[in-house]
This record gives structure tokens, sequence and C-alpha cells, in this order.
């Protein structure tokens, strides 16, 4: 990615990160993301947490062959990283 890709990515992390842990866990997003109408929830088959929890380790994959349950930034900007090179316009990235 280039240097402002980095920055802004940089950033959103930083803003799910709302202890200032500098790790991005279960009870960073519990309140940012609502996952009742998902639906494996509506359907009794998850439950939010379970939800939430397979969010998180979407971020993990690239980098962790088991989820922990907790997103580091280097596992953050390897995720954008695949995700970025799939994106040609900067305005759109953002």
């Amino acid at each position: 990615m280039n240097p402002k890709r980095i920055a802004l990515v940089k950033r959103a992390y930083q803003k799910l990160d709302k202890d200032g842990s500098g790790e991005v866990d279960y009870n960073d997003i519990c309140d940012v993301y609502n996952a009742s109408k998902h639906p494996a929830v509506l359907e009794g088959r998850k439950t939010e947490r379970q939800i939430l929890e397979e969010f998180l380790a979407t971020f993990e994959m690239a980098l962790s062959e088991v989820p922990d349950g907790i997103v580091t930034l280097e596992e953050f900007l390897e995720y954008y990283s695949s995700v970025s090179a799939s994106i040609d316009n900067e305005d759109y990235f953002e």
C-alpha cells in the first residue's frame, strides 16, 4: 500500500481500538457493530458474540492459522493490503 492508504488504515484501526491497548478484540467492537440482525442470529444458529468473533477472525486470516480473537495492527494492515491490491481508485479505497 502507498503511504496515504497505510495512514488511513492506521487511523481506522485506532478508532476500533477503543481502549487504546494496541489490540482490537470483542470488547472493542461489541458496542460499535450490531450483529443482532445477522441471519444466523435471527435463526438462532449463532450468538451475536459468535458473529462478532467471526468478523474479527477475517482480519487475522492472512497472518494467523488459528485466529485468537485479537487483531493486531500488523494483521489489520495485512488484511487491507490485500483489499488495496484490488482497488485502483484512491477515493474509492478511502
